[in-house]
């Protein structure tokens, strides 16, 4: 098999396997503390603290990552660690030892991601190939767990939920072992503008708010959409089914996602996202049966897939190769840790007060503001049509 061949196979593996571990994790987490007997409140505030730790996780690894230029050994060490802290929910239920867990899990966890999108987009650039054709293979993992592990939790309860979990985090870390390394780009090989004068160009930091704002709308369909289901008459199945259909609307999106990006630009591609973002939490929340609820889910499309292929495309072109680690853990960090802090956390809130309509309504106006923001910063950042 030729080298660029094999390379493909290598992360298009790691990104499989990882999101197979997220699509079995994301849709039944909160469903999982509920059945031990953790509150709304406490189930908000422990899916927040997996995108608390990704505020400033993800940042230290990228960091090391440059520094050292071993980007793939940092993936390596940090999927074992996250694995082996999942297990610690095996030996207690109490709110404080899930929180522990919970904190070591995500840390680990949230390392690597943002350096393997780096090393990705190096990738396809240098082989003129396709970023989309990479990551769909994640979005196929997570569809393949998402709908499987509702089953597995039908047929042998919650305890399902552990194991398949471990598992696909141990895999993950198997699969992180032959993954290239990436170009290396010591630190010293950064030429002009540092970490902080690249934040202070017109617009980046706006930007990056951006998307804080995105995924923090986001907060009351990670923590509780599985909850919100189950409310309105949908099994498990059929709970795994709504994840996975919304999974594989995003999978069709990566398909053509570089035929999409060369007619509409990045920047109309990240706009466009936003409104549908906004569109989709209205229809969640107005309406929860199972018609409009198969159209919101095929939002997901625009709400992850077009957004985040934007982003990180967005995100590339601000930082020169000697930062490339650390600009994508910067947009980890801020848009899926600080955002999805806030968006869990008022979740959380909202939901123990007035229910899941008005938790939607909120995610709606996040969303619409995130809008407003990412509008004004893309029209005063140099951005180029397409990577």
């Amino acid at each position: 098999m030729p080298a660029s061949a094999s390379e493909r196979v290598r992360l298009s593996a790691f990104y499989g396997v990882y999101f197979a571990g997220l699509g079995a994790f994301g849709p039944y987490w909160g469903l999982y503390l509920d059945s031990i007997g953790q509150t709304a409140l406490q189930i908000g505030f422990l899916t927040a603290l997996v995108q608390v730790t990704r505020v400033f996780a993800p940042h230290l690894w990228g960091s090391l990552a440059d520094r050292t230029g071993q980007r793939q050994r940092v993936v390596h060490w940090a999927t074992l660690a996250s694995a082996l802290s999942f297990v610690l929910l095996f030996w207690g239920q109490s709110f404080w030892w899930a929180a522990l867990a919970t904190f070591l899990y995500s840390f680990f966890a949230s390392a690597a991601l943002p350096l393997v999108e780096a090393t990705t987009l190096d990738w396809a650039r240098r082989m003129q190939a396709s970023y989309g054709r990479i990551r769909l293979w994640g979005s196929l993992g997570f569809i393949v767990f998402a709908l499987g592990l509702g089953i597995l939790i039908d047929g042998f309860g919650p305890q399902a939920f552990l194991v398949t979990c471990t598992l696909l985090f141990l895999g993950a870390w198997l699969v992180s072992l032959p993954l290239p390394r990436g170009e290396p780009h010591p630190h010293h090989a950064a030429a002009g503008e540092s970490l902080g004068q690249l934040l202070r160009r017109p617009g980046v930091l706006a930007f990056f708010l951006a998307c804080a704002l995105e995924q923090a709308s986001h907060g009351p369909y990670y923590a509780f959409y599985s909850i919100y289901l189950q409310q309105h008459g949908f099994s498990g199945v059929g709970i795994g089914l709504m994840w996975a259909f919304a999974v594989a609307c995003e999978v069709g999106f990566f398909l053509a996602s570089d035929r999409i990006i060369a007619y509409l630009g990045l920047r109309a591609l990240l706009l466009g996202s936003f409104v549908l973002t906004t569109v989709r939490w209205v229809l969640i929340g107005l309406w929860p049966g199972l018609g409009w609820v198969i159209f919101a889910q095929a939002l997901h499309a625009a709400s992850y897939g077009a957004f985040h292929a934007a982003a990180v495309n967005l995100t590339y072109q601000q930082f020169p190769p000697a930062l490339r680690a650390r600009g994508q853990a910067l947009y980890s960090s801020l848009a899926f840790g600080l955002g999805g802090a806030i968006g869990g956390a008022l979740a959380g809130w909202t939901w123990g007060q007035a229910g899941g309509g008005a938790s939607y309504a909120v995610a709606a106006v996040l969303a619409f503001l995130g809008l407003l923001l990412a509008a004004r910063a893309t029209g005063r950042m140099a951005v180029a049509r397409a990577l």
